[in-house]
């Protein structure tokens, strides 16, 4: 099954998110990440003609654990963000889809 993005407010320390909810808040969506796994850079050429000399759509991406804040006992999930066009513009992903 595959799931598409779903957008996300992320709160960040040091670069590195560590929590994050789902937009509209609803009751199960806010997660304490518990680990980074893994962080790249995804790029992807621009659908338009560009004077940019290096053209481009940069996305920096972070592999991460993560709990529900409201039950930290149970096991973390793995999820991934996507930061797109900038600070503020996220996207997220089951790591498993």
């Amino acid at each position: 099954m595959v799931r598409s993005p779903s957008p996300v407010q992320v709160r960040c320390a040091d670069g590195d998110p560590v929590e994050f909810h789902r937009r509209p808040n609803r009751r199960d969506s806010h997660y304490l990440v518990t680990e980074v796994r893994d962080r790249w850079i995804e790029e992807s050429r621009w659908p338009f003609l560009s004077a940019m000399p290096v053209g481009g759509d940069r996305c920096r991406c972070w592999r991460v654990l993560a709990s529900r804040s409201d039950e930290p006992h149970l096991p973390p999930g793995e999820f991934v963000l996507r930061m797109r066009s900038g600070p503020g513009v996220w996207d997220l992903r089951w790591a498993d889809a």
